[in-house]
């Protein structure tokens, strides 16, 4: 029994009924030989009557799908209808073959005969896609052709029956139409089964017959059942014209495949599991292959590490069985690769495997040298002396330490650490392997830091320790560091236990805490803190009962390097309680006195740019009630007072007594507080705020915080009053002039004073040193001297440079000019004391500039707070340099000696000097005196005259004038042989004045050689060399460093803002 399923169209419910009355209504109707099914029947929801119909049977639920055509329709071309179709077959989840159904309409009675007229394509017709058109047309035409025929035979008698004729007629009239319908049906993305075939039913005109019909709003089950109903009512109501129609339709059906859309769960699952078994038996084959590759591999590595004939080849193959290790390790720990699962993975098998080669090849390779060597060293710790220990020794056994807790690890694998004991071993390894030593340092890192990280994991590797090599050496360990290290553990736990239990009641100290009651804003800073456990609150109530709780126990705790485990008494100390309690208390103090200096040391003062500025900020200073400097430095004198021992009422009495009975020596002196462990570290701040006199007998006892502040309010005073008159700048100016000239004044005094203050606090203190007292004056200083240093700039450019410029310049040696510089002249300018500069300097800097030799310098106590301009001050020492060598004897003179140096291929040579004549023609050597410039006016010049063995007489080098012998000098290359003689090399070709592109000016102090001012051609072929000694200094050579000078036309730059100076904390002893 075959089902089919007809759509509905909005135009198609007449053509539904002629060919199947009441299917519409009832949903289904029964003939013989088929069922038919409404895709969409009356008052049911279509999603649910085709839910229902999918479950009539396990494979396609219709044998076919039948689509009417109606005559209006014949020559319509859109799909909408293959759209609609292919949504029925998706709620199916079958395409079942497609039927085209066209009702033909008949005239007249019904005839007694019937047969069925249609035409069907086979299954090859539906592979292709471009000459279906052609094949349906050609079915037609023959369709066409017999059913004339025969429609001519039935309408003779005894049939006497037309609807075949008229049918053919049909086909004749529409067969272009089905084609063109046909046509994009098939071409169409939409079609997912085959359009099998196209039926004409013969229509007569009967009544219709009433079906019941649900209600619209009724349910699904509701729904269902009417559906139930009308199937038993419609059961054998087709009319017989159609009957043979639908016969034909059902037999049809059955040749035509349904497809079925989307995939059944069940064949998805057997897909999945013939993939799972196909990849899996992949997965089998190639991790059995990669298996059997690692297999092999570990194999042979085994086997190459048992037939390794040299020390170097054992040693390479136990790197190679590492790796293997350490790659099966890492597989075994983080997951085989993919491809060696698949059940046939045997890692942890072949690690296992690996690990006992390794560990006998480790054993003799690696472990046997380490364990000679350290035995050797901890016999002689062992037996090392004790009595007699220095600095040397003392460290030598430090490092024992190491070794016997590197033994100690090798032979207790539990108590093994990775990072101490790998680079121990490879400092302790040897081997007698023929190999490179970057190679085995590469191997000791590499095989014994693998080593190290296993041996822990691996107890059977340990090895059987000497217990008297042991003993001996924990003996002397004991000796050396076992007291030193119980002390430092004590002392730590004292620290960590005050974080723990005291730090909320004893605060940090900040520079605002230690300042309590005034403002240091505006006048310094500091982020830095001090800790709170070294404080002396902090150590008045925890530290110090601390310390004398952990003397009285004398527990030291235990290193278990240096005790032997079984045995029952802890490692106790050999010193007395009070030994330990002044070691615990000595290291506590030097931390103390640490802590404090850095944070003194980090204290900034705030910069003051203007002279008001300066002003208040002294004011401030030294205000007796708001001073944040005498706050603080009281603070500190407190604080350092910490561990003192105080006064007690007997000792008083006893005072008082001797006093009365007259025994005291002096009664009217203090007799000062003991200096305390802190007496050391604080003595200069206890000094300054008028403490600890009688401690420092041979100080300078004029020292002290208070006349400090004296001196500093008496220069705010007096900057007060400058800053108040009505002409200030030049009142300014007279304080400056006073301070450069070396006057008495109030800034050279306080800044003098202010100097000794930092100076008396020594270097651990010299940060705050130089904050709170150098610092502090030099900027008020700094602000008076600004105006002033611009004045003595303009009186040194007006009465110096000037006049310099106006007789030097474009004058040879200053600029490259045939004109010469006056010699006169230059020593008007250069000479000592009474030449302009000289004198210059002499009396308005004298205050600030001071001679130290050859080299103007700034002064100690002014000159400090001054920015000299380094270009002047290079210059004024270049200048004094020539003037102390070339006046030495009042008179400008340079003294020096020539001696000529022979030269292969010359045969003479003449040098003539301001008629000062060197002839020389290889005979003996011999040193000839010269003098600079010469005694005769009138052979003024330079001339340098040779001769060849091949040539005659040439003359090169020939300059007139003063400054001739220096302009030869420029084109010589200078070689120092040593501090007062040099190589002088003349080019037997005339040079040229210009300087090398790339060339700089030479540095007249250096002894490097000095380069011509060209390079000699290549066929310059008879270098001319002399050798010149002279007798002070560089000679004239000296004058080459007036080459292209420029007095500076200022003395002062400006300064720039300067950090304050702090000194580094003081380490720990």
């Amino acid at each position: 029994m075959s089902t089919s399923a007809s759509r509905q169209s909005r135009s198609d419910d007449a053509s539904i009924d002629e060919v199947a009355p009441g299917l519409k209504q009832a949903g289904v109707c029964r003939s013989e030989e088929a069922i038919l099914l409404h895709a969409s029947p009356t008052g049911i929801e279509s999603a649910i009557w085709l839910r229902q119909l999918r479950k009539l049977r396990h494979r396609c639920p219709v044998d076919a799908m039948v689509q009417l055509v109606s005559g209006s329709l014949v020559d319509a071309q859109d799909t909408q209808g293959l759209r609609a179709l292919a949504v029925i077959q998706g709620e199916l989840g079958w395409a079942a073959p497609v039927m085209f159904v066209h009702p033909v309409k008949m005239q007249g009675a019904h005839p007694g005969e019937f047969t069925a007229i249609g035409a069907f394509l086979d299954e090859a017709s539906h592979r292709t896609r471009d000459d279906v058109a052609n094949t349906v047309h050609d079915l037609l035409v023959s369709l066409e052709a017999r059913t004339a025929v025969l429609g001519v035979q039935w309408c003779s008698e005894p049939r006497n029956s037309p609807f075949i004729a008229r049918i053919s007629a049909y086909i004749g009239e529409q067969r272009a139409g089905i084609v063109s319908r046909w046509a994009p049906w098939h071409a169409s993305a939409w079609r997912r089964a085959p359009l099998a075939g196209v039926m004409f039913a013969p229509v007569f005109a009967t009544p219709s017959m009433p079906v019941p019909v649900p209600a619209e709003d009724a349910s699904a089950e509701v729904a269902s059942l009417a559906g139930a109903i009308h199937a038993s009512q419609a059961s054998g109501m087709l009319p017989a014209t159609l009957l043979a129609t639908w016969r034909e339709i059902g037999e049809r059906a059955a040749s035509y495949r349904a497809r079925r859309i989307g995939m059944h769960p069940l064949a998805i699952l057997t897909v999945l599991a013939l993939v799972s078994v196909a990849l899996w038996g992949a997965g089998m084959l190639a991790s059995g292959l990669r298996n059997t590759q690692d297999l092999h591999a570990a194999r042979q590595t085994i086997q190459d590490m048992r037939t390794a004939s040299n020390p170097a080849a054992r040693l390479r193959a136990l790197l190679a069985l590492q790796h293997q290790i350490e790659r099966f390790e890492y597989r075994t720990q983080h997951h085989a690769p993919l491809l060696t699962r698949f059940g046939l993975n045997r890692d942890p098998e072949v690690l296992a495997a690996l690990w006992k080669p390794y560990a006998q090849a480790s054993r003799q390779l690696l472990v046997a040298p380490v364990r000679e060597a350290l035995e050797a060293s901890l016999t002689d710790l062992a037996q090392m002396r004790t009595d007699s220990l220095d600095e040397q020794t003392s460290r030598w056994a430090l490092g024992g330490h190491q070794e016997l807790k590197t033994y100690l690890m090798l032979a207790n694998p539990e108590r093994a650490d990775a990072a101490f004991l790998a680079p121990q071993l490879a400092q302790q390894w040897s081997t007698d392997a023929r190999i490179t030593p970057g190679e085995r340092q590469d191997l000791a890192e590499r095989l014994l830091r693998f080593y190290a990280n296993h041996l822990k994991a691996n107890p059977g590797w340990h090895i059987e320790p000497r217990p008297e090599l042991v003993a001996g050496a924990r003996q002397t360990l004991l000796a050396v560091v076992g007291q030193r290290n119980a002390e430092e553990t004590i002392y730590q736990g004292i620290l960590t236990a005050f974080g723990e239990q005291g730090g909320s009641k004893y605060p940090d100290q900040s520079l605002a805490s230690l300042a309590a009651g005034t403002d240091p804003r505006g006048l310094l800073r500091s982020a830095a803190i001090v800790p709170a456990v070294f404080t002396r609150q902090a150590y008045e109530g925890y530290v110090a009962p601390a310390i004398e709780a952990a003397a009285r126990r004398s527990e030291i705790a235990s290193d278990w390097v240096l005790t032997d485990d079984d045995a029952s008494a802890q490692l106790t100390t050999r010193r007395t309680a009070e030994a330990l309690q002044a070691a615990l208390t000595e290291q506590y103090f030097a931390d103390y006195a640490d802590r404090w200096q850095a944070f003194m040391n980090s204290l900034q003062w705030e910069p003051a740019s203007t002279l008001p500025t300066a002003i208040d900020q002294l004011k401030l200073m030294a205000d007796a009630r708001q001073s944040p400097v005498i706050a603080l430095m009281k603070a500190l004198e407190y604080q350092g007072g910490a561990g003192a021992r105080k006064a007690t009422l007997s000792d008083t009495l006893v005072e008082k007594a001797q006093n009365l009975l007259g025994k005291s020596a002096e009664p009217g002196m203090i007799r000062p507080d003991a200096p305390g462990p802190l007496g050391a570290a604080f003595g200069p701040v206890l000094r300054l705020m008028g403490q600890s006199q009688s401690t420092n007998p041979g100080g300078n006892t004029d020292l002290s915080l208070q006349r400090f502040l004296d001196r500093a309010t008496a220069l705010r005073l007096r900057l007060q009053q400058v800053s108040n008159s009505a002409d200030a700048d030049a009142q300014a100016r007279q304080m400056a002039q006073a301070l450069f000239q070396g006057k008495g004044s109030e800034l050279a005094d306080t800044q003098a004073y202010a100097q000794l203050m930092a100076a008396s606090l020594g270097s651990q203190w010299a940060g705050m040193g130089e904050t709170l007292f150098v610092r502090s004056i030099a900027q008020a200083t700094q602000t008076v001297l600004q105006p002033a240093q611009a004045s003595l700039n303009d009186a040194w450019r007006q009465s110096i440079v000037m006049t310099w410029g106006r007789a030097f310049a474009g004058r040879c040696p200053f600029a490259d000019s045939t004109d010469d510089a006056s010699l006169p002249e230059l020593a008007r300018f250069l000479r000592p004391q009474s030449g302009l500069i000289g004198a210059f300097l002499g009396t308005q800097l004298a205050g600030v500039l001071e001679l130290q030799g050859d080299q103007w310098v700034p002064a100690a106590t002014g000159g400090q707070a001054l920015a000299f301009d380094p270009a002047f001050l290079k210059a004024v020492n270049t200048l004094q340099r020539i003037a102390a060598h070339l006046l030495a004897q009042g008179q400008p003179e340079y003294r020096f000696e020539f001696q000529p140096v022979p030269t292969p291929g010359l045969t003479d040579t003449l040098l003539t000097v301001d008629g000062q004549k060197l002839h020389y023609y290889n005979q003996r050597e011999t040193w000839q005196a010269m003098t600079w410039p010469g005694n005769s006016p009138q052979d003024l010049g330079t001339r340098l005259q040779w001769q060849t063995e091949t040539a005659g007489v040439n003359k090169s080098y020939e300059f007139s004038g003063r400054w001739g012998f220096v302009r030869m000098l420029e084109r010589a290359h200078i070689e120092p042989l040593s501090s007062s003689t040099y190589l002088l090399t003349w080019q037997a070709t005339p040079d040229t004045m210009a300087l090398k592109a790339d060339q700089g000016a030479a540095d007249p102090d250096s002894l490097a050689a000095r380069p011509a001012k060209l390079p000699a051609a290549g066929d310059m072929t008879y270098p001319i060399r002399y050798q010149m000694r002279t007798e002070i200094g560089q000679g004239p050579l000296e004058m080459l460093a007036l080459r292209g000078f420029v007095l500076p036309g200022r003395i002062f730059a400006a300064r720039e803002p300067q950090a304050p100076a702090h000194a580094a904390p003081p380490q720990r002893r």
